[in-house]
């Protein structure tokens, strides 16, 4: 038995991580029963919907805007095996896990290309703690696009070394093809798009490929950017969303044109240091290792005169970084967001790497293996007080403007889960509560791996690939229960949920109008269509009801049950906030008859 474990030591240690890495995506999924998370999810269960034969145009029409439709597809599936949302929730979630699992094997393969001569026991140490990275557990039980852009990602990752290993028609076919798939699953990558462009254009003008390759690795995108702009009109027209600009490029104009301003600069400087500051603390300075790691790749290909092995692949991995950053940064400089500090600003805003997140598996592998095998001599002091002094301007940065907010509970901590460590301790955002951790945590992973290459040496690397998982771990669970569990519960707590699968049962061919409340809160008419896949659900205000016609179901708060006049409006179910009522003796005695007792008259409440 010992000698079969000591054959198969790597082939148990795979399926170890693999486990696990699926487990912590999938941890609470008896708790994932409704979508939560702001917009997001219902605009690509909305794209799903109507790709399976489903309008939900009258609900989300007026209130929502573009989203995406690449992650929508892989919801298609569900739609046609049940249409009962819980279930279909939860097989979302489970793919997610398995998107994880896949994006573990994919990192194991990259790490495997960019350092062959580190043994296979590290690697899978190291791309596990990669894939374990606190804001990948936290995006696990949402089901919106991140987990499976992750894993398009490291595919892209993937198939650009497969590329530069052996150059060919059908592997830059393939690889432009993902490519697009990158992008029609999230516009947030136009900055690795903008990256890949470029990085042809090197390949091309070095001769390192010619005009035939270059235009299999450019032709596949082309097409798809082209017939994604018609297919994003096509959606935004049949779902009402329309041709705005908060749908287009348009949405970042006034963004771009303050960056021909000083305050533009500076809230620009702001976003850029907030989000390289989160990132470092969160992943305890291997972000700039990752970094430093591939601009050194670079630096020694140049001094050299020729071309390194894998040169083009750091040059577009730092391009994809550098573009998403500044994707990121320049859509978060929102002046009423960012500038306005002394009133109840999001420090979001301040603190955003949810956009970041897609690139950075890449950096933490490769930060982390430079980090456990680079020489201690000298340059690294060096480069570490470099590294340092780059954190610390960051920090002061962002300490001068977050100090002048009152309001620091205000977090969304799904979109900056990395740095979620502080709320273990303190219900406040503490800035240097996050310092200390991330430097101790740092100073610990040195430790273990900077002594004596000769005893322990690979158990102490892998000691500290397990020591980040550890703090990754809680982190990443907590961020998810506080940004996203706790939502959800409140949901099903609320009553909802039961009163969605009340009307399910008795609505049948009945359409539903869902009235707005006083606080035009449209989430109750969002919650309402995803949960009657097939109803007809309208989303309209108390003046425009139908008051002439009867047959139908009507949503609204609970407090405007006064303004019904008439004695054919009957009280089906409430929830907290929320009631039910059919309109028509017909359809009253439709449903009594389905529930076996009798529905109330509105004008017998007192």
């Amino acid at each position: 038995m010992a000698e079969w474990i000591r054959r198969h030591h790597k082939t148990l240690l795979f399926l170890l991580f693999s486990s696990v890495i699926f487990l912590s995506r999938i941890w609470y999924i008896r708790d994932c029963n409704a979508l939560a998370i702001r917009n997001d999810e219902y605009g690509y269960w909305t794209h799903a919907a109507l790709f399976t034969g489903h309008d939900w145009s009258d609900v989300f029409a007026g209130h929502m805007n573009w989203y995406s439709y690449g992650y929508s597809l892989v919801l298609v599936p569900l739609f046609l095996l049940s249409h009962s949302l819980h279930l279909m929730y939860k097989a979302a979630i489970l793919l997610n896990g398995l998107f994880a699992v896949l994006s573990y094997v994919l990192c194991i393969c990259c790490a495997r290309m960019l350092f062959p001569k580190i043994s296979g026991f590290l690697l899978l140490a190291a791309s596990f703690m990669s894939c374990m990275y606190s804001s990948f557990i936290t995006q696990g039980p949402i089901a919106w696009s991140e987990t499976f852009l992750y894993l398009l990602v490291w595919l892209l990752l993937y198939l650009f070394l497969r590329f530069e290993q052996k150059p060919c028609a059908s592997r830059a076919l393939l690889l432009s093809v993902c490519m697009g798939a990158c992008y029609i699953t999230h516009n947030r990558t136009i900055g690795i798009v903008t990256a890949y462009f470029l990085i042809v254009l090197f390949l091309l003008f070095t001769e390192a490929i010619d005009w035939k390759l270059s235009a299999a690795l450019l032709i596949p995108l082309l097409v798809i950017l082209f017939y994604n702009a018609d297919i994003k009109t096509y959606l935004c027209i049949m779902e009402g969303f329309g041709l705005k600009a908060k749908n287009g490029l348009g949405a970042q104009k006034d963004h771009l044109l303050s960056l021909l301003t000083i305050e533009g600069c500076w809230n620009l400087l702001r976003s850029l240091s907030g989000q390289m500051w989160s990132l470092a603390a969160a992943t305890f300075g291997l972000l700039y290792w990752g970094l430093l790691h591939c601009v050194r790749h670079l630096i020694h290909a140049v001094r050299a005169g020729k071309a390194r092995k894998h040169v083009s692949f750091y040059l577009f991995t730092l391009l994809s970084c550098a573009g998403t950053f500044l994707v990121s940064a320049i859509s978060l400089i929102d002046p009423a967001s960012i500038t306005n500090l002394e009133s109840d600003t999001d420090l979001t805003y301040f603190i955003y790497t949810r956009y970041d997140e897609c690139i950075i598996g890449i950096l933490l592998l490769c930060g982390f293996l430079h980090l456990a095998f680079c020489r201690k001599d000298l340059r690294f002091v060096l480069e570490t007080a470099g590294l340092a002094c780059l954190y610390a301007a960051a920090s002061v940065i962002l300490y001068f403007n977050l100090q002048r907010i009152e309001d620091t509970w205000h977090y969304r901590s799904f979109c900056a889960a990395g740095i979620g460590f502080y709320r273990l301790l303190s219900e406040d955002f503490a800035m240097s509560c996050c310092i200390i951790i991330s430097v101790a945590g740092f100073a610990i992973m040195l430790l273990l791996v900077s002594f004596s290459r000769k005893r322990f040496w690979k158990a102490r690397i892998a000691g500290a690939c397990l020591f980040l998982t550890a703090v990754f771990i809680p982190t990443g669970l907590y961020s998810a229960k506080i940004g996203t569990i706790n939502s959800q519960l409140g949901k099903v707590s609320s009553g909802n949920l039961s009163m969605y699968g009340l009307l399910k049962e008795v609505a049948g061919s009945h359409e539903v109008y869902c009235t707005l409340d006083d606080t035009k809160n449209y989430r109750i008419a969002y919650e309402l269509q995803v949960n009657l896949i097939d109803t007809h659900v309208y989303s309209i205000t108390m003046e425009d009801l139908p008051v002439t016609e009867e047959g139908y179901f009507i949503c609204c708060s609970s407090g405007d049950l006064d303004s019904f006049c008439g004695d054919d409006y009957y009280m089906l179910t409430q929830s907290r906030y929320y009631t039910v009522i059919a309109k028509g003796d017909t359809l009253a005695e439709e449903v009594s008859a389905k529930l076996e007792r009798s529905l109330v008259n509105l004008n017998s409440l007192e």
